[in-house]
């Protein structure tokens, strides 16, 4: 049996909320807009990077036609990849249980709803690229989560094989992590690193993480 894990990586990962804020903030400001703080950020997040730029503009009582929100969501990518990521980091002893999994002989993917390119660019930065088998963004595939399509994806190109007997399970911090793992029938684990869990613990997981390398552990329980 082979043993599978996919990971989100915004609020799982990693903290990369000020780069994401900084960005956005440089858009609005384009267009006159009055800045987000972090508090107003981070609520709108987990959809993909077009639906936070739609949001930012619904918090500031604009709506964005189709073609203007294309145009306002490339801006931000670029303005988002040129921070390069300068105040983005992991979670405490990510790393260190990440290889330990590795070492454990789990095939680790990432499943994100952020594009890939930043994902890739991101886990290069912070050293951790060389874990992953399979690094699928928002736009890896024609879904995201909270389909589970895009777990799905990922896991092909990993090689899951169910009929095998292969396990997999799904980390994350949002509902559609735990939505997108329970529509293709794997196992779930939510997190909560830096933030009250009450949220983490009504998303029905099979777990709740409020420390990294609690993960193992947990791993243990319900595989």
């Amino acid at each position: 049996m082979r043993k599978f894990i996919l990971f989100d990586l915004d609020g799982t990962l990693i903290d990369g909320v000020n780069d994401l804020v900084m960005a956005m903030n440089q858009l609005l400001k384009q267009h006159d807009h009055a800045p987000l703080t972090r508090h107003e950020l981070e609520p709108m997040l987990g959809d993909g990077a077009r639906v936070l730029t739609r949001r930012a503009f619904q918090a500031r009582n604009v709506s964005l036609d189709e073609d203007a929100l294309s145009t306002a969501y490339t801006k931000f990518v670029s303005l988002y990849e040129a921070t390069a990521y300068r105040d983005t980091y992991l979670y405490q002893d990510a790393e260190a249980t990440l290889r330990q999994l590795h070492q454990d002989g789990w095939e680790i993917g990432l499943a994100s709803n952020k594009p890939t390119r930043p994902c890739r660019e991101i886990l290069s930065i912070l050293g951790i690229d060389d874990l992953f088998v399979t690094i699928a963004g928002g736009d890896a595939t024609n879904v995201r989560k909270p389909d589970g399509g895009h777990l799905a994806f990922a896991l092909d190109k990993m090689g899951y094989d169910r009929t095998k007997g292969d396990y997999a399970v799904m980390i994350g911090d949002h509902a559609n992590d735990v939505n997108a793992a329970r529509a293709i029938d794997i196992a779930a684990i939510a997190v909560a690193f830096e933030v009250d869990d009450t949220k983490a613990r009504g998303l029905g997981a099979d777990a709740v993480l409020t420390r990294f390398s609690q993960l193992p552990d947990a791993l243990k329980k319900i595989a």
